[in-house]
């Protein structure tokens, strides 16, 4: 709905000009004794009488929208399934719906119903770029058949279809290092020799060193000391959202690396912290869920740089101290952007940098890093590269 239609409310352009016309018209004919002047006005008056009979009134009609399914992944196909049914005992006459995607509107035609009829329609929706898309109000429009006046009745209200960003499965990172001995350890701890989990039963195998003589005596029953390997690779991920850093679809690249990660991690339930330059993606600062991750994804754009990528860097390490490796994702930037953030992070964890590139390089070798002492550069254009690169990392 344009501005201009918001503010004339249920009259048209057209109603607006017949209006006009009319009270110009009868103004001057009462004015100067014109009597085709005062016949206008009234043929006017008479049109416009007409129009209200077709707008005014209740419409016994109940719309529904079904979205199927809610949350897809970009390039997915999501439709909707929109309902139409007539719950009166009269006849209703054909009306058109106009359903909101977006900034669009997609007119839909619903036929006569009887009592007791209804009508389905079914629709794509877009999903061709990851966003977070409003389906909805669906509005019932009526308007008389010289379109001086036209009003809209919501039905169905919005609801939320969610594109999400692309992302793959990759590798864990190699076992990390505990920087607790002492845990934390669970069951599902891989058998090891470096933290002392709980006591259990001897079984054959295992090292007699161990034995907890006593346990043994208390209980009877030969008891030895459970170690496990604590250590785990905690990621945290940086994505570098400056919007100088990137050009065309290298952002989308980046934002399809992050959530790769992240989803990985969670999916194997390993620590993950995530961040752009100047909010939390997820952390001890701001724990949730997979769904909640991906809607963060979903919306996260790039902007203006106002906090410099090394201040982000060390506020990631120091607000997530048990970090074993940080991964930097980035676009275009110079090696002499990135070396104060790797010389500040190197002597305390890992340090990945992965570069988006644009899919048909064309920037000079001295514009592009390809090395960076004390990190590990992986240099990718698509999912797909960075898939194959980052699980080349643990070989």
């Amino acid at each position: 709905m344009t501005s201009a239609a918001r503010r004339l409310g249920p009259v048209t352009v057209t109603g607006a000009i017949v209006i006009g016309l009319g009270l110009t018209c009868y103004i001057a004919g009462w004015r100067l004794g014109w009597i085709e002047l005062m016949v206008v006005a009234a043929g006017c008056l008479v049109a416009l009488v007409i129009a209200v009979a077709f707008v005014v009134g209740r419409l016994a009609i109940d719309v529904a929208r079904e979205i199927d399914p809610q949350r897809v992944m970009v390039g997915e196909a999501a439709g909707a399934l929109l309902t139409t049914r007539n719950p009166g005992r009269r006849p209703t006459r054909p009306i058109v719906i106009e359903e909101h995607i977006g900034a669009d509107t997609v007119p839909i035609a619903v036929p006569r119903l009887g009592p007791g009829g209804e009508h389905q329609t079914f629709y794509q929706l877009p999903t061709q770029r990851r966003a977070r898309v409003r389906v909805g109000p669906a509005e019932v429009v009526r308007a008389d058949p010289l379109g001086l006046l036209r009003r809209r009745v919501g039905h169905a209200p919005a609801t939320t279809l969610w594109v999400h960003p692309r992302w793959a499965l990759v590798s864990a990172l190699p076992s990390g290092f505990a920087k607790d001995l002492e845990g934390p350890t669970s069951d599902a701890s891989p058998a090891g020799d470096i933290a002392f989990h709980a006591l259990r039963p001897y079984q054959l195998g295992d090292d007699r060193r161990h034995i907890h003589w006593m346990s043994t005596a208390r209980s009877g029953t030969l008891m030895v000391r459970h170690y496990v390997d604590n250590r785990r690779p905690t990621l945290a991920v940086l994505l570098d959202d400056a919007s100088h850093a990137y050009d065309g679809p290298q952002f989308e690249t980046a934002v399809e690396v992050v959530t790769s990660l992240v989803m990985t991690s969670i999916a194997l339930r390993l620590p993950i912290a995530a961040r752009t330059i100047d909010s939390w993606i997820l952390g001890r600062v701001r724990p949730d869920g997979r769904d909640g991750v991906l809607e963060t994804m979903t919306v996260v754009e790039p902007r203006p740089e106002s906090t410099p990528l090394v201040v982000a860097a060390a506020e990631l390490a120091r607000m997530e101290p048990a970090t074993s490796a940080i991964a930097i994702v980035t676009g275009s930037r110079s090696a002499t952007d990135l070396l104060p953030v790797v010389t500040h992070l190197r002597s305390k964890v890992r340090v990945i940098v992965v570069v988006v590139e644009r899919s048909n390089e064309e920037m000079d070798a001295e514009s592009t890093v390809r090395a960076l002492p004390g990190a590990t550069v992986v240099r990718v254009s698509s999912l797909d590269e960075f898939r194959a690169g980052w699980n080349g990392l643990g070989s």
